[in-house]
């Protein structure tokens, strides 16, 4: 459910002998002239605030957004495809995100910045003025391409002006911002546009560096990952799980991964390098990083469902009990970020994350019609305590385990994979609620689902608190049933991901440093 650092990001400061400019392909070339203590004194001002009112944009998917969904939903009556806007959109920002990274060098990051924001800002406008379900997805996809940029160019911004891990690992939790909407973005960009200052200069012509973009990459995961999306958004609804239409689709999924991997070995500039699969620690934090990014963002789009539903609560008092996972988040994030620079061990963060995520997602298998305020609230708060934890950590912790030349690498292709993570958690999520829903429906009396079937409950939560309360109360049991096993299925598979922060390794400049 976050936004993050491409492919590209820069590695190095400029200073006026020790460090080399940031080059990523020659694109940016800082003067000599230009110290790490002037780009500081920028930093903690007008500089880095533009950058972090940025990332409200992108953040807006993960509060206002995700908890408007099912009711965007019913209104279109078609709650069984609540998934597609926000998978169009994790789809499209998964593809652009390495996109933007290359063409940040070929064109310079405050242009790529500030186009990332007006193109958000024009699918925000198209999402809200949408009259179909059709019509809401491919704008929530128009905004997943500039979502793509922003935080992600942000990160590559602070990377460029801070050498130190530690220094980074402060300023890159600028990211957690508060939700806000529209405007904001309208004022960050005229605030990248007067205020963002750092030279940009082409050291290779424009049509060499768009030959170094892996454009078959791309389009191979973009298929691979859309092959994995839809058979699990309409397994056991739309087609049986046993039909020729979801068994081709997966079959298409491992044909592309193979033959993206036999790609990617070739490619100049791959997006996806397989090489880094041989670092141990690089593969172990992809993997947690993934099952996170899965986690998290399944349960931040399908949690405000359940308040909805089995809490009876309206669309603004659901986003209001998802606040304290953003405030958990904040807090965890920026408190680790200031601790590294102590404690010199992201292990502790990442491992402590991980427990902390698992122990939420565990309790919210107690989750149902009788649940109370406080514990849904203080629930929340630990998911968001634990992913705080990892998200930023595994991010610094890669580029702490590889060498100089691949940093930038390493970076960008843990983000890759949390933002498939992302997508898949949305997938997964809806899924398994959409089959044990009906299933659990298909229980009860023909009497009480002949109602359902000619009301279409599962397309329209709005009708369930229109029905009879005997009926009422059936439905609502059926979806607390489904979050139950949603939670249970969820469980173990962060667990996993806990495990095996267990045998990250540190091996950078951290341990260097003790």
């Amino acid at each position: 459910m976050e936004a993050t650092p491409t492919t590209t990001i820069a590695t190095t400061t400029a200073t006026s002998t020790s460090s080399p400019p940031y080059d990523a392909g020659g694109a940016l070339d800082i003067p000599p002239s230009t110290t790490a203590s002037t780009i500081e004194v920028s930093i903690h001002g007008f500089d880095s605030n533009e950058k972090s009112i940025g990332c409200i944009l992108e953040a807006l998917d993960n509060t206002i957004v995700a908890t408007a969904l099912p009711q965007i939903s019913s209104d279109f009556n078609a709650q069984s495809q609540m998934a597609w806007i926000a998978t169009a959109y994790l789809l499209a920002y998964t593809a652009f995100q390495s996109l933007y990274g290359r063409f940040s060098d070929i064109f310079g990051l405050k242009t790529m910045y500030l186009g990332a924001s007006v193109i958000f800002l024009i699918g925000s406008i198209g999402c809200g003025a949408a009259s179909s379900m059709i019509m809401l997805i491919i704008f929530r996809a128009v905004q997943g391409i500039g979502g793509a940029g922003l935080l992600s160019i942000m990160m590559i911004m602070v990377s460029v002006m801070f050498d130190d891990i530690n220094e980074r690992a402060r300023y890159q939790t600028l990211g957690w911002c508060f939700y806000m909407n529209i405007p904001i973005g309208v004022f960050a960009v005229l605030l990248v546009f007067k205020f963002y200052q750092i030279p940009f200069e082409r050291t290779e012509t424009l049509q060499k560096k768009l030959r170094r973009v892996d454009y078959f990459g791309v389009l191979i995961t973009i298929g691979a990952v859309l092959c994995l999306l839809l058979p699990l958004n309409w397994g056991g609804t739309a087609y049986a799980w046993n039909s020729a239409v979801i068994i081709s689709l997966f079959f298409v999924m491992g044909v592309l991964i193979i033959v993206l991997v036999f790609a990617e070995q070739r490619a100049a500039e791959p997006i996806i390098p397989m090489y880094l699969f041989l670092n141990r620690e690089v593969a172990l934090l992809v993997t947690v990083n993934f099952l996170t990014g899965l986690i998290f963002n399944g349960c931040g789009f399908y949690i405000p469902l359940y308040f909805q539903v089995v809490q009876g609560t309206s669309v603004t008092d659901s986003g209001l009990r998802l606040m304290p996972a953003v405030l958990g988040a904040v807090f965890s994030t920026g408190s680790s970020g200031f601790l590294l620079a102590k404690v010199k061990d992201y292990r502790r963060f990442i491992t402590l994350g991980a427990a902390t995520l698992t122990l939420s997602v565990g309790l919210f298998i107690m989750f149902d019609e009788n649940t109370s305020l406080a514990k849904q609230l203080i629930f929340v708060l630990i998911m968001g305590l634990g992913q705080g934890f990892i998200y930023q950590n595994c991010v610094l912790a890669c580029q702490d385990c590889t060498e100089a030349k691949d940093m930038a690498v390493a970076t960008g292709f843990v983000v890759f994979i949390n933002n498939i993570g992302n997508a898949v958690g949305v997938a997964v999520c809806a899924s398994v609620i959409n089959n044990s829903l009906t299933t659990t429906l298909a229980k009860l009396p023909e009497s009480s689902q002949a109602v359902f079937r000619e009301l279409n409950v599962i397309e329209n939560i709005n009708v369930i608190f229109t029905l009879p309360e005997a009926l009422k109360a059936e439905v609502v049991h059926a979806y607390a049933l489904s979050f139950r096993t949603l939670f249970t299925i969820l469980t173990p598979m962060i667990g996993l991901g806990f495990v095996l922060s267990l045998f990250v390794r540190r091996r950078g400049s951290l341990a260097r440093k003790e």
